[in-house]
């Protein structure tokens, strides 16, 4: 959001600086305060007025930031920053009828033009419009970067097309970005994931095994991500529960957030997020994206569309995965999509039960000590932090082992970055494709 910095008296520039940079940062709630007294002194400071409300609506006040926004509005109508904040805070808020005609009118030729379509796509009700507007907005970043010829426009450009479902273009625009230079060009996740979406499991794989072999983490300074709090985590696991049950739809707790309730009463302390499945219909039903984007605080990801057989979402700061699973013969099979080997789980076919777990009734699958047990392995009660599903599971069905590779490879990329040696290695052993090892592993030459 903080792109109007203009210039202000000289003895709060140093301040208001500071402030900016800490909302930058991610330290809103450090900013608010001296802005604060930068207003007391000058209220017609606009961009002191910008910067506060844009600190008020990342500290999670977004009532505040709204009564700002506009206020600074009123000042100056043409204010498309404060517009698009505005639409934002609103968001935020509930009303998302109020934001689309906010968003709508910022779809205009203009800098923050892609940003609107965008937001457009995360709340518009109607699939037709949210496709429209996601392929509005990669088109315009195309269309942008094949002008500016900056590197970081093609990258906006190249995840504008990925949510857009089109990583033919999204990886030949990050491979324009690496031109004739002299020496390997560096490795890029997003090239990556534009070969993985491409169903390039093995130019995936590759491209990630270069991104491993590159990563250098000091284990000594973490990199931290935000803590999995398991009582938030049950929270939000009961209100997503909810929100499925109210639209008639059967979940039950899955994978790893069945096997944490089934050994210690609640989900595993060292998890990622929470698991939940369901059992398709035959006529393809229920539709997941549909039941979710009609709640007012839940947002799918941009490249989430009706008839997925996974959805991942972030829920208050909660990552949620919902599976699909389908019926086959004596077996349900769920899996990340329907490309031909990609990830993809089968287990014994079994009805939703429900158990008493941690205090609470729970939906569960029927034997679930059987579905633990395929999913994995018969040691499942003793605890492993190191196993990863979707590289070792024994129910893994029909999976390409690249694209089994491609995740151990950033999975064991990702614990480095934490500094969690002893992970990276277990998942760089687990994977059937060999890995390199990362430049942080190596021993330097005595």
């Amino acid at each position: 959001m903080l792109q109007d910095e203009r210039s202000t008296k000289p003895e709060t520039d140093g301040q208001l600086s500071a402030a900016i940079r800490s909302i930058r940062a991610g330290e809103a709630r450090a900013a608010l305060a001296p802005l604060l007294e930068i207003l007391a002194l000058s209220p017609r400071n606009d961009t002191a007025r910008y910067a506060l409300a844009a600190a008020q609506l990342k500290s999670g006040n977004p009532a505040a930031a709204l009564g700002e926004f506009e206020m600074l509005l009123d000042q100056e109508p043409a204010h498309d920053g404060a517009a698009y904040g505005r639409g934002l805070a609103l968001v935020a808020l509930g009303e998302r009828q109020a934001a689309l005609c906010v968003f709508r009118h910022l779809t205009k030729p203009g800098p923050l033009a892609s940003r609107a379509w965008a937001s457009i796509a995360d709340i518009t009700p109607h699939e037709a419009d949210r496709q429209q507007a996601l392929h509005a907005a990669a088109d315009m970043l195309k269309g942008h970067c094949g002008l500016s010829g900056a590197v970081e426009d093609r990258r906006a450009a190249a995840e504008a097309l990925l949510a857009a479902r089109r990583p033919q273009e999204a990886g030949a625009l990050l491979m324009s970005c690496r031109g004739p230079v002299s020496g390997a060009p560096m490795p890029d996740r997003l090239l990556a994931r534009a070969w993985y979406h491409q169903g390039c499991f093995e130019a995936a794989f590759i491209e990630a095994s270069r991104l491993l072999a590159n990563t250098c983490a000091d284990p000594a300074v973490p990199n931290p991500r935000p803590a999995f709090l398991p009582e938030k985590a049950v929270s939000v696991l009961v209100e997503i529960l909810e929100v499925l049950a109210e639209a008639g739809v059967t979940a039950f707790l899955a994978a790893g957030t069945l096997l944490g309730f089934r050994r210690s009463h609640g989900p595993l302390a060292h998890d990622r997020d929470i698991d939940i499945g369901v059992i398709r219909n035959p006529d393809g039903g229920p539709d997941i994206a549909a039941i979710l984007r009609t709640h007012d605080s839940i947002l799918l990801p941009r490249i989430t569309r009706p008839g997925d057989r996974y959805f991942g979402l972030q829920h208050r700061g909660v990552g949620v995965d919902i599976f699909l699973h389908d019926t086959a013969g004596q077996h349900l099979t769920c899996g990340f999509s329907d490309t031909e080997g990609d990830i993809q789980w089968r287990f014994t076919g079994f009805a939703v039960d429900h158990a008493v777990l941690g205090g609470r009734r729970w939906p569960v699958p029927g034997m679930p000590e059987r579905y633990l047990a395929e999913t994995y392995g018969h040691g499942w009660k003793v605890p492993d932090r190191e196993f990863a599903s979707a590289v070792s599971s024994p129910a893994l069905y029909r999976t390409d082992a690249h694209a089994r590779g491609y995740y151990a490879a950033l999975r064991a990329r990702a614990a480095l970055i934490d500094g969690d040696t002893d992970k990276a290695g277990a998942l760089i052993r687990q994977s059937p494709v060999a890995l390199p090892v990362p430049a942080s592993r190596r021993r330097e030459p005595s």
